[in-house]
């Protein structure tokens, strides 16, 4: 009787089995830097930063117990101490700008200090809970099943525009490569390697991107003829040698982290560059260089063997013979929106770029476009397949067709 009587309690008393939200502590908290009060870290802001000296004290004080510590660094991480009354955490354990540490025993205390001078954007501070869903909780996959090779922080969500969630939503593993550094400024204000964590996390990325290595260089033409081509990519390797950088790096860089991540397809720019940028039109050149050089044993790159891709596919390459990806079907893991529209999201994210051209070519002059199928110049659902060692595609509707 008891039993049953239990059971039908269980029944009528509502129970919450969602776990609450851990709440944000920010305002509440206390932040000084060698006992001198500061806002800076705390102001949801990527425009304000603070320079902090190696050995420097970084003290947050709050009414509420601390569970989690998210930073977000300028640059790069930098090998430090979190220390609390209770334990000592090693800071940079993975080496990703926006990192998330997890008290053992939450704690009304926390301190910081790093090794060397590093440049913190923001530090926020929670209880505990459920995360919100706008903290990235970074991995680094040591496999992927495609890769993306991007020019530019934003070029994933624009001309690659609705593959991530596309393939995200049928369970395969993205991981994007960036062939610019976005670190190119005299001062110290990078926010394009924020928005580009901040874009691919609301795209549903979750393995840490590999970040270039050739600093952001502005278009040089809009023109798609052979001629104009061949000068910006001449124009494009002179710049790469006044950085003081050899094509031969860019391509170790790119065969690395192909035999690395062993992807079974890649993506790359279209060979004109889209609208004419030159840095899309070396990023493309410098891929397919990659691609031959990766398959080839003579080719020696420590620590990694030889790797064919499967399948590579260029952006509105051989356009009476395209593979066409439909970007406009619900996915059932983002809540029924279209990949296009988780697009339009991520590019938000994109702060720096809302003011430029690229809006209007995304969502209409007057954000009029409801499909990527609006989208009529350099659609992101058109990709050739440049080469392939698994046949030539036949339904011309999948990149991994003929794929297991």
């Amino acid at each position: 009787m008891k039993k049953n009587l239990l059971f039908i309690l269980l029944l009528i008393i509502p129970i919450n089995i969602y776990a609450k939200e851990a709440k944000t502590l920010n305002k509440s908290a206390i932040y000084l830097v060698d006992s001198e009060s500061t806002n800076d870290l705390s102001d949801n802001s990527y425009d304000t930063y603070l320079t902090i000296n190696a050995n420097s004290n970084i003290q947050i004080i709050s009414k509420k117990d601390i569970k989690y510590v998210y930073i977000m660094y300028e640059f790069k991480s930098i090998n430090g101490k979190l220390k609390t009354t209770s334990e000592t955490i090693n800071l940079n354990k993975d080496g990703f700008i926006h990192e998330l540490i997890k008290l053992k025993k939450s704690s009304k205390g926390v301190t910081l200090t790093y090794d060397e001078e590093t440049i913190i954007s923001e530090i926020h501070v929670y209880g505990e809970g459920s995360l919100p869903g706008d903290v990235q909780t970074w991995t680094r996959d040591t496999t992927t099943d495609l890769m993306l090779f991007s020019t530019h922080s934003d070029d994933e969500v624009l001309f690659f525009g609705g593959i991530i969630p596309t393939y995200l939503n049928q369970g395969k593993k993205v991981h994007v490569v960036y062939l610019t550094k976005h670190i190119e400024c005299k001062k110290p204000k990078q926010i394009r390697m924020h928005e580009v964590l901040d874009g691919l996390w609301t795209s549903g990325v979750r393995d840490y991107p590999t970040y270039g290595i050739l600093p952001d260089q502005g278009a040089r033409t809009k023109k798609h003829t052979k001629k104009e081509y061949d000068r910006i990519l001449k124009l494009e390797k002179e710049q790469v040698i006044k950085d003081k950088m050899t094509e031969k790096q860019l391509i170790d860089f790119y065969v690395t982290t192909i035999r690395q991540y062993q992807p079974k397809v890649i993506m790359g720019h279209d060979v004109y560059g889209e609208y004419g940028h030159g840095q899309h039109i070396y990023n493309t050149y410098l891929l397919k260089k990659a691609v031959v050089s990766s398959a080839d044993k003579k080719y020696i790159i420590d620590g990694y063997d030889a790797y064919t891709i499967p399948k590579v596919y260029l952006h509105l390459y051989n356009m009476k013979n395209a593979t066409v990806i439909n970007l406009d079907t619900p996915l059932e893991k983002y809540n029924n929106r279209t990949a296009y529209q988780v697009t339009q999201e991520a590019f938000k994210k994109h702060i720096s770029q809302q003011k430029t051209v690229y809006p209007a070519w995304l969502n209409g002059e007057n954000n009029e476009y409801t499909k990527a199928a609006d989208i009529k110049t350099y659609s992101p659902m058109y990709w050739g397949l440049y080469s392939s060692t698994v046949g030539n595609d036949v339904k011309k509707n999948d990149l991994f067709e003929n794929i297991q």
